[in-house]
């Protein structure tokens, strides 16, 4: 199978890009089996003003929709279009996405609460993600113990907790790894979905915001950043360059986005604590009012 191919090359790769490459490769085919096809449109690149196929007949169609002015030689139209051809395997991206929330779910019900009861807790969940509390018992242990659930290949040889590394393991479809690799994650902040971060035992740490570029959160974002949102209700922003195409002229922007945020619009923060609810709980006594954040 081309997915199987793809995961074999993953496996064998000597570098991170050509790991990321393979990645990609199979996140794309999901993507196409998605696609919505009622946002195709049709462009023309229009050099005249007159005729059957200028641009004042163009912008007379039903269809136009609007239209780009690059000199007086050249205009491009754009037309929605007439006829929509729905092909796209659909039900096998939604497959995909449901049979990823199943055995995410078998692990956290069947296999986490099963052997750690109440001693563990889920601080944050993506799509294929998991961020747990544990208190005991040992992890590792329980890692070594059950190393067929586990991918362990990306661990050091030399690893403090003697920890198996089964080549066959290695980028596995439908194991579960340890995102630190034997560094034992210290702190945690959540504040929404893809704004969290982890302060690792090595000093390093982890750091994820969706729509600011990874060189800015790199440089200019701090573990202590994210505590001071969360404890002081407070946005923090940070200005970043982009280059960007308008009329087919490229520009540098410099815009300033608001990078992190307390406020969370799918979870209900309950005061006093650093838990969540969804929106719409019955625990939830009625709409808090709302917070005017502050900027920093």
């Amino acid at each position: 199978m081309y997915i199987d191919l793809n995961t074999e090359k993953r496996k064998n790769a000597k570098n991170d890009f050509r790991k990321q490459q393979f990645k990609l490769i199979n996140n794309a085919i999901f993507g196409k089996t998605m696609e919505n096809v009622r946002k195709r449109v049709d462009v023309k690149l229009v050099p005249k003003w007159e005729g059957r196929y200028g641009a004042e007949a163009l912008i007379s169609k039903p269809n136009f929709h609007c239209q780009a002015i690059f000199n007086e030689n050249l205009v491009a139209i754009q037309l929605s279009r007439m006829t929509i051809t729905i092909d796209k395997p659909v039900y096998v991206g939604l497959s995909v996405l449901d049979i990823s929330k199943t055995l995410v779910y078998r692990f956290h019900y069947d296999y986490m609460r099963d052997r750690f009861g109440s001693n563990c807790k889920v601080l944050y969940t993506d799509t294929d993600t998991l961020v747990y509390e544990i208190r005991k018992p040992d992890i590792y242990e329980v890692i070594k113990s059950d190393i067929h659930e586990f991918d362990t290949y990306d661990y050091p040889a030399d690893n403090p907790f003697q920890m198996p590394r089964p080549q066959e393991n290695s980028k596995k479809l439908g194991l579960m790894k340890d995102e630190s690799n034997s560094k034992i994650m210290l702190r945690f902040v959540g504040l929404r979905s893809k704004m969290y971060s982890v302060d690792i035992q090595n000093g390093s740490s982890i750091k994820k915001i969706k729509g600011v570029k990874s060189s800015v959160v790199k440089k200019t974002i701090t573990f202590d950043n994210y505590v001071e949102c969360l404890r002081e209700n407070i946005m923090i922003s940070r200005e970043q360059h982009n280059i960007r195409s308008r009329l087919h002229v490229l520009r540098s922007e410099k815009e300033r986005k608001i990078a992190l945020s307390p406020h969370d619009d799918k979870r209900y923060l309950v005061p006093g604590t650093v838990d969540t609810l969804p929106w719409g709980h019955k625990d939830i006594a009625s709409e808090p009012p709302a917070k005017k954040p502050k900027y920093n």
